[in-house]
């Protein structure tokens, strides 16, 4: 399974140099992309996507309008928190914090001196990827020996010579002196095999769509400025004299 991983930059240049830190990595090259000045629909489109809602897709397209640079890299599961951390080295921005930036980049072109701090928000971003499995039938042809006892009739015909001294009538010997054949059918059944085809069982694949709710947990961050007062103190030298 992959995650997509995003980061919002305040230029390109920054968004270059978060590219080479995650093929460091081990990120691959043709996984990972910079969205900069391009049409609004490209990158909504682009963001719709890896899942996120229409109208936060819109939103970054919209800022990046103004200026700043969109990464997105495609990294497995395993991966996807060591890009996250990469990418925060490079101060990765919320469109918010990307607005504020490059106001107060102009601001400072008027002012002598400008220090600034950020409060950053992480937000919890779940989005939906498709697992397939399922189930596969495959037939396989088998051969096994099946025996049958059958009974078989079988005649036999045999010729058997017993000797005879018996004298023939006269009458008996004119009919007796003639040629004639004289047969008798003998009869054997052989055995003949048939195949037949039953079937037997029939299996079914059946698929039951539904749809589920689950909670999704995780821990996000977020860095608070705090405005303290710093206490004045008077420097000076001590001079003694001697």
């Amino acid at each position: 399974m992959t995650t997509s991983v995003i980061g919002l930059f305040e230029s390109g240049a920054i968004a270059k140099k978060v590219l080479g830190e995650l093929a460091k990595a081990g990120c691959k090259k043709d996984a990972m992309e910079i969205l900069q000045d391009v049409p609004t629909d490209k990158i909504s489109d682009r963001l719709l996507e890896v899942g996120y809602e229409e109208d936060k897709a819109q939103r970054y397209a919209d800022v990046l309008q103004k200026g700043g640079a969109l990464v997105i890299a495609e990294t497995d599961d395993d991966k996807a928190d060591d890009a996250l951390v990469t990418m925060r080295r490079f101060d990765a921005l919320s469109p918010e914090a990307l607005l504020e930036r490059i106001g107060s980049g102009k601001e400072e072109e008027e002012a002598e001196e400008t220090e600034s701090a950020q409060v950053i928000e992480e937000e919890l971003e779940v989005g939906k990827a498709q697992i397939t499995g399922g189930k596969r039938l495959k037939t396989s042809v088998s051969e096994h020996e099946v025996q049958e006892r059958v009974t078989l009739l079988e005649e036999s015909v045999e010729a058997e010579r017993n000797r005879v001294d018996r004298v023939l009538k006269p009458e008996e010997a004119d009919r007796a002196f003639q040629e004639r054949t004289i047969e008798m059918t003998e009869t054997r059944e052989k055995p003949v095999v048939s195949k037949q085809a039953h079937v037997v069982e029939e299996v079914v694949l059946t698929k039951h769509t539904g749809e589920r709710e689950v909670t999704v947990s995780g821990t996000v961050r977020r860095q608070d400025v705090t405005v303290e007062d710093i206490d004045r103190k008077s420097s000076g030298s001590k001079v003694r004299e001697a």
